[in-house]
């Protein structure tokens, strides 16, 4: 499960940089289509982080609900 997580954190982070390079990029654009797409790419930026966060936490709570528990190793 961690193998899991971890990768699926890895895309999330280059998604978001690859967003990141693209709203700097057409920021200094000046067309009108540069413009929209700036407008969906920092739309993307907010919604996408908050999505994965939102699945995490329906994810811990089901685990919750079933009895499972993720298993932290012990820091001794």
């Amino acid at each position: 499960m961690n193998r899991w997580k971890r990768a699926f954190a890895i895309i999330g982070l280059i998604l978001i940089g690859i967003l990141i390079v693209g709203s700097i990029i057409l920021a200094f654009m000046g067309t009108e289509l540069s413009r929209q797409l700036l407008m969906a790419d920092l739309f993307c930026l907010m919604v996408i982080p908050a999505c994965f966060y939102g699945y995490q936490i329906f994810l811990n709570l089901r685990n919750q609900k079933n009895g499972k528990q993720d298993k932290k190793p012990d820091c001794k």
